[in-house]
Formats: C-alpha cells, sequence, structure tokens
C-alpha cells in the first residue's frame, strides 16, 4: 500500500493540480449572458494565478511585461486574454462562493487517496488543523456594501475584507494543506473578537459536515480561549491546543 501511495503522489505535480483545478473551475454555474467575451474558467484560472504568484493588485497582475504574460499561460494554461482589473472584479464579485468552496473537499479527498494525510497524522493519529485570520484586502478609498471597517488613529475609515483559514500543518513538514476558509462578514459585529468568533463558530460547522469522520486537533491563537468555542470543539468529539495570555484570561 505504501508502494501504491508514493506513486499517487509522484503524480501530485503542479501541472497535474492545475488540470485538476480546471475540471472543476469548468463546472462552476455560468452567471452571465452566453455571448460573454471571457470564459468563467480562464478568469477564474487568472484569478488563482494572481493570488499564487502573489500580486499585490489585480492591476498590477494585468500589467505584466510579454514575457510574463506568455509564461502565465504555459504555466498555469490560461487561454484568451485576460481581463482587465475591473472586468475581473465584475465577473468575480457575483460568483457563488460556494462552488469554490467545494474544491477544498475534493482536493482533501486527493491527498487521502495518496496517502499524505495519513503522513500528516500528529498524535493519536490525528492531523493537526490551525485555524487563523487572514486580510485580503485593506482600503481607505476603493469598497463595497460588504466590506468590514475600522476606524484608524488618523479617523480615516478603513475597508478590509478578510476570513478565516483552516490549514492542515506538522511540525516536521514545510507544507501545508488549506482545507476550508469562511469569510468574515459585515453582519459578524463590529468588533475583531466579535467577527473572528463569529466566523470562527460557521468555520467549524463546516469542517464538521465535510469531514465528519476526521479526528481533527485544532491549533488556534488566544483570541477563541473562550467557552462556547470549546464547547463546540468538545461537541464534535475534537482536540484542541489554544494559546491562552494571562493579561486577556486572568
Amino acid at each position: 500500500m505504501r508502494q501504491i501511495n508514493k506513486s499517487l503522489q509522484k503524480n501530485l505535480k503542479f501541472d497535474y493540480l492545475i488540470d485538476f483545478l480546471e475540471t472543476h473551475f469548468e463546472m462552476l454555474p455560468e452567471h452571465r449572458a452566453s455571448n460573454v467575451k471571457y470564459p468563467l474558467p480562464s478568469v477564474v484560472k487568472a484569478a488563482f494565478a494572481m493570488f499564487s504568484l502573489k500580486s499585490p493588485s489585480l492591476l498590477h497582475f494585468k500589467m505584466q511585461t510579454l514575457p510574463e504574460q506568455n509564461n502565465l499561460r504555459s504555466i498555469y494554461k490560461i487561454a484568451g486574454e485576460i481581463p482587465c482589473d475591473n472586468q475581473m472584479r465584475v465577473i468575480l464579485d457575483k460568483l457563488e462562493p460556494s462552488g469554490i468552496r467545494s474544491i477544498f473537499g475534493s482536493l482533501f479527498q486527493l491527498l487521502r487517496s495518496a496517502g499524505v494525510i495519513k503522513e500528516y497524522q500528529f498524535w493519536d493519529k490525528m492531523i493537526l488543523v490551525s485555524v487563523d485570520g487572514v486580510e485580503h484586502f485593506s482600503s481607505t478609498k476603493v469598497h463595497c456594501p460588504n466590506c468590514t471597517t475600522k476606524t484608524l488613529r488618523n479617523g480615516e475609515i478603513s475597508y478590509q475584507h478578510s476570513g478565516l483559514g483552516a490549514v492542515i500543518v506538522h511540525p516536521e513538514k514545510r507544507e501545508v494543506f488549506p482545507i476550508e476558509f469562511e469569510a468574515i462578514v459585515k453582519q459578524d459585529g463590529n468588533r475583531k473578537n466579535d467577527c473572528e468568533r463569529n466566523a470562527a463558530k460557521r468555520l467549524c460547522e463546516r469542517l464538521k459536515e465535510e469531514h465528519p469522520d476526521t479526528a481533527i486537533l485544532l491549533v488556534e491563537d488566544a483570541l477563541y480561549s473562550n467557552a462556547p468555542h470549546l464547547r463546540q470543539i468538545i461537541e464534535y468529539g475534537w482536540s484542541y491546543i489554544l494559546n491562552v495570555k494571562p493579561d486577556s484570561h486572568k
């Protein structure tokens, strides 16, 4: 069995995973008219490439040199013209996130079939799942109705999009594997603590729903050391490692 797993792992290379993603991107429901200039799978692949390459903005991603664009097409297999930042934003803003989220589960099953998840078991056959907040947009000028806000020291309003990421980790391995993401929405509250805690509840619900038989050891910072969250973890039969600070948890 170990030899079979190693053989499967050798196939998990970048080109294979890009083809895997493309297959799922092509199943995303098209929300635009039939006579579109930019096919939805190509737009989503371009967006994936932008985040993969850590471009600082949509505009910067579009304004690449010609050689870089050729490399982009050959590596990420993007066909046709790449939309400008405004066009990409308009197309992606109306895309239902649930279609993208399902890819996490498919990738998890792919890793499990190749024996990768078993290799990441840390203690008592549990996998470490680290949860933390990540901000992926911030501006004092550009904003939308779904932005969360905070007031800066100079009195300006900062508009943000952020979320919670759940990632499989192991202290002896360099690679990590995202398995879930939950957006922090405006309705979650006005304080950072409230926002992240409300999002964490939904994230854990989704993790339990998607991975009901997976033994999870949840790793989180001091923000999540509160009774309601602990009760949810215990109810799901998970274990946990939570940071507790004396000054905030007297």
